[in-house]
């Protein structure tokens, strides 16, 4: 601010409280605040900060008292005696009326008032020459002073190390020191000062000056900064001193009077502003770590965590007090998001298209089963059509040759006498009996009734005693099967049937046996028909002849239906067949089944 204007001071007209009976109330701090003053006769002491005087005569004041600093309106031609510039660096009381200042909705102005006429009470003119005072160390006054008076000058002298509007930043050795001045100055970081200005605070965090007066004495280099650790971002006498520190970026952004810088140092965060445009940085990627070089700010503290824990500001001055010491890895949070987001969208998109995929199912199903029932129809009729041309087959096998015989053997009858005739007609009755069995074999064969295991042995039974009997050979049935409810459809029974017939043939034919055994059981999911004889057994192969054939006609038969054919032989000792045939579960009564 450069020297006072000491000539003007010692030239004023100053009045005392004995020029004046009348004593006015001297307010407390609170009533200044809430507006209880209104129209009151008031006296307040402090020293003035700052003066803006207005075009429409009103002058405003910025007071500093015990309590803080209070806006005062004044009628400049209603100050006694004026004008208030004459008072700057005194301490002074001001006295007049209050008139509460209030917002157009009539509320009040906290800390504001207005004033229009004031009287000027000097207390403590301004010294002749304020740098004349003894200097202080700025580490005497953080200590306890018993002699501390907010309205008594300091003189402390130091290195300037940072500037913010009239906020400015000094270090006297390893301590550090604010003051502000009333208007901008021109000092530059690195300029050596000396600083004239009233005590704000005096704690154990840097103490600071106000209504500073500053002359330059010098400039050096910066001091070297600190290097601090996470855990020193705590210690608020580190205010207003040089530190380097290493954090993670953690968000960065412009505002318009910095560029605001989110630092992670361990469990702390704390600002690191720059007064420079975003685009002169470095290109600086969120999660990179930083060393940063700059004047610890300590903003007030943390009550819930206790007031010895400060919230940090980290003030730099130029891009060069940033140090990349790391690139963020590839995989950051806003990539990983971006991945979630592919992920869910690619997830939303399967869905939609499973769902019409499944609804495509949906319908290819219903027009194959639709496909499968009419397919299933066919196959039925097809089934049915070949089971007819199978019937019409066997009756014109087995019937149509006999029913021609008995065509033949009935002209014959009639065309002879005697011997002869009578001969002819025991052949007739013969040729009839057996077509009579061979019909009854196939309505049998034919008739859904009889679709049950319990029935083809039934009748493998019936023919083998009325066969084997006229053959006087003897024979029994060995085993049973587990459950004879087991369904053997129609054609299954035939092939069987037809089998069983030509394996019994054969015996009589060829076998010279007394006696055959028939065992039935059931394993791993197939039927077995063992027909064995004590005949004796099947002649040399240069003999078989007839034999083979009829062999061979029981294996395609149960080929046919998907089973396994094997014979067993010694000779003399008799015969062995096995029919395997495969079966399906079925424990329901064949009769419900038909």
């Amino acid at each position: 601010m450069g020297l006072l204007l000491l000539p003007l001071l010692f030239t004023v007209n100053f009045r005392t409280l004995a020029d004046d009976p009348e004593q006015p109330i001297q307010p407390g701090w609170d009533q200044l605040m809430n507006g209880s003053l209104d129209s009151k006769v008031v006296e307040i002491r402090g020293i003035i900060e700052n003066i803006l005087n207005r075009k429409n005569g009103w002058s405003r004041v910025d007071f500093r008292t015990r309590g803080g600093v209070l806006r005062i309106e004044l009628r400049r031609d209603g100050i006694t005696p004026g004008p208030m510039e004459q008072y700057d660096n005194c301490v002074i009381r001001i006295r007049g009326k209050v008139i509460v200042d209030r917002t157009d909705s009539a509320r009040v102005k906290s800390g504001q008032i207005r004033m229009h006429d004031a009287e000027i009470f000097v207390d403590q003119p301004a010294p002749p020459d304020l740098f004349a005072i003894p200097t202080r160390k700025v580490a005497t006054l953080v200590q306890s002073d018993v002699d501390y008076d907010p309205f008594r000058p300091i003189k402390v002298k130091g290195q300037i190390i940072f500037i913010r509007g009239l906020d400015h930043f000094m270090m006297d050795g390893s301590d550090g020191l604010r003051f502000a001045t009333k208007q901008v100055s021109t000092l530059q970081p690195g300029d050596l000062v000396e600083v004239v200005g009233f005590p704000e605070v005096l704690t154990a965090s840097a103490p600071q000056l106000r209504a500073a007066v500053v002359r330059k004495t010098g400039h050096a280099e910066l001091p070297p900064p600190k290097r601090i650790s996470a855990d020193d971002l705590i210690r608020p006498s580190l205010d207003s001193t040089r530190v380097t520190v290493d954090a993670m970026l953690a968000s960065i952004r412009q505002t318009p009077t910095n560029l605001v810088m989110e630092m992670q140092a361990g469990s702390w965060r704390f600002l690191a502003r720059l007064i420079v445009d975003e685009k002169s940085l470095p290109p600086l990627q969120i999660g990179s770590k930083l060393e940063l070089t700059g004047v610890y700010c300590a903003q007030g503290g943390y009550k819930a965590l206790g007031e010895d824990v400060a919230a940090v500001d980290l003030l730099l001055t130029s891009p060069s007090d940033i140090n990349i010491l790391s690139r963020p890895s590839w995989w950051t949070l806003p990539k990983l998001l971006f991945v979630v987001g592919v992920l869910v969208f690619i997830l939303m998109v399967a869905i939609l298209w499973i769902t019409q995929l499944h609804r495509k199912v949906e319908q290819r199903s219903a027009a194959l089963e639709a496909q499968v029932r009419e397919r299933q129809r066919a196959e039925q009729e097809r089934a049915l059509e070949q089971e007819r041309a199978r019937i019409a087959q066997d009756l014109h096998d087995q019937l149509g040759s006999d029913i021609t015989e008995i065509s033949m053997l009935a002209a014959r009858a009639k065309s002879h006498n005697g011997e002869t005739r009578l001969e002819h007609l025991d052949q007739l009755g013969d040729k009839s009996r057996r077509m009579i069995t061979a019909l009854d074999e196939i309505v049998w064969a034919m008739n859904p009734a009889h679709d049950s295991l319990e029935s083809l042995i039934s009748y493998f039974c019936l023919y083998a005693d009325r066969f084997l009997g006229l053959a006087n050979i003897h024979w029994r049935l060995e085993g049973t099967p587990i459950s004879v409810n087991h369904v053997v459809d129609s054609r299954k029974r035939h092939q069987l049937f037809l089998a069983f017939k030509e394996a019994l043939t054969n015996i009589v034919r060829h076998s010279h046996a007394t006696e055959v055994r028939l065992t039935i059981h059931q394993e791993n999911e197939e039927l077995s028909f063992i027909i064995s004889d004590n005949g004796r057994g099947l002649p040399p192969t240069e003999q078989r002849t007839e034999e083979m054939s009829g062999v061979n006609n029981m294996r395609h038969r149960i080929e046919k239906l998907g089973g396994r054919f094997e014979m067993g032989s010694e000779s003399g000792s008799g015969l062995t067949l096995k029919f395997f045939v495969p079966y399906a579960h079925n424990n329901h009564d064949h009769h419900s089944h038909s």
